[in-house]
Order: structure tokens, then sequence, then C-alpha cells
């Protein structure tokens, strides 16, 4: 039974792939983006000494559409913080879906999209003591909502805008922190098809 779902799931695939879209969202179209964001963080996990910190995040990401208005891939994320000469790094990496609204002669593409990703963060912060320090691994639940704004046939301006729920926890094994990220990203969207 395992082998016959197995073969399905790769026969399926492959005639998705090998018959391409007539247009960005339509069955066998692929979409390949990169965003920028700006962050508002709140939360034990985020906030330290009421100090504002400058945040930059780079989102490169992939989605293959197996139906139409339904792509499914996954998502890259590089985030720098930086409070003075204190500073982190984030990176993580996951799936998401997200379901496109609009038919051929649209001109932008609204959407909902969700993921969930594995994150890992470096923390240098010296001058803040109840902050957590050191490397944190975790998970991320992202739920959003966007719009692509087609320029052309093939190439959008995205703008989303999304809740994040994190909760990391410290190599040392203490207990794990949560948080919340409100992100809101703009960036290009190419489409194959």
């Amino acid at each position: 039974m395992k082998r016959i779902f197995l073969f399905m799931l790769i026969f399926c695939f492959f005639c998705s792939v090998s018959f391409g879209g007539e247009y960005a969202v339509d069955k066998g179209s692929n979409m390949f983006g990169i965003t920028a964001s700006a962050i508002n963080a709140s939360g034990d996990l985020y906030t330290g000494g009421g100090k504002p910190f400058t945040a930059i995040l780079l989102m490169p990401s992939t989605a293959h559409f197996f139906v139409r208005n339904l792509g499914v891939g996954g998502d890259l994320l590089l985030l720098l913080t930086a409070q003075g000469d204190n500073k982190s790094t984030t990176l993580g990496v996951g799936p998401k879906i997200a379901y496109f609204f609009g038919d051929k002669d649209a001109k932008a593409y609204p959407y909902l999209t969700t993921g969930f990703y594995y994150l890992r963060n470096d923390i240098e912060y010296e001058d803040i003591d109840f902050l957590i320090q050191g490397l944190l691994t975790g998970i991320r639940f992202k739920i959003g909502a966007g719009v692509s704004w087609m320029i052309s046939p093939k190439l959008g301006l995205v703008m989303e805008a999304s809740y994040n729920q994190d909760k990391l926890k410290p190599e040392d094994g203490k207990k794990s922190e949560s948080g919340t990220m409100v992100i809101v990203s703009m960036g290009l969207a190419g489409f194959t098809f």
C-alpha cells in the first residue's frame, strides 16, 4: 500500500511538472521570489532593556503549483538584528503553502499563506544581562496574507504581512522562550509557465 501511494505521489508530481501552466498561478507553474522585511518584535524572547533594535530580513522562496492557484514550496530566511554593539543572526528553513486568488486575466493575485520553519538563532548580546545568550534552536509558525501585482506576465511585485510565533530553546537546556513577530515584506516574484 505504501509503495502504491508513493508511486501515485511521484506520478502526480511528474505529470504536473511536465505540463506547464498558461499563466502565473496555473497548474504546472513555478514561482521564485525574494523579499526584504521590516519587523515589529515582542514577547520575552525579543525585548531587552527597552532599547530599540534594527532588523533586516531576507527571504528567498520557491513554490510549485500542483493545482491551479495552490502553491507548495519552501522558504529560506536570514534575519540580522543589531542593538549597538550587540547582534544576532537567525537562519531558518521550512515548507510553506500559499493559495492565490485570480485567473488568467488578473493584474494582481491576492493570496493567503502559512508556513512552518526550523530556526537557528545565534545571539551575541553583551550588555543586557537578562537576555538569552548563545545558540538557540526551535520552530516558527507563520500565517499571512499578501498580493502579487503583475508587472509583466512573468514578474510580480509582492507585498505580504504575516504573524509569526516562535519558540526557541537555548543549547544549555534551559527553558524555551516564546515570542511573536509581525513582519511586513516587499519583494519580487518570478513565475515560469
